[in-house]
């Protein structure tokens, strides 16, 4: 299981576009794609220069926490019974 999904608000930790806050848009594997974020222009044959969102790796981003305008790391915790697992931020140790 991931710690970071489809549709979490993350911050650009490391590279070109460090410190940018957005959100996921797909997650491949290792890599992720996030909204508004490392996008180029390449040019097409019969359609002109058209906008190609490339991956990130996950280690480049991390869970964006609103309240506390920080980015924080993500773990998991295990139900008291053991038959449900939840993700926790770090910073907060409340349940995302």
């Amino acid at each position: 299981m991931k710690k970071i999904r489809k549709g979490d608000p993350v911050i650009v930790i490391s590279g070109k576009h460090k410190g940018k806050i957005s959100s996921i848009g797909r997650v491949d594997g290792d890599f992720v794609y996030v909204k508004d974020v490392n996008v180029v222009k390449k040019a097409k044959k019969w359609e002109g220069f058209v906008d190609k969102h490339l991956p990130l790796h996950a280690s480049s981003v991390s869970y964006y926490l609103e309240s506390e305008k920080k980015p924080t790391r993500i773990r998991f915790e295990v139900s008291a019974d053991g038959k449900k697992k939840s993700r926790v931020a770090v910073r907060t140790w409340k349940t995302i």
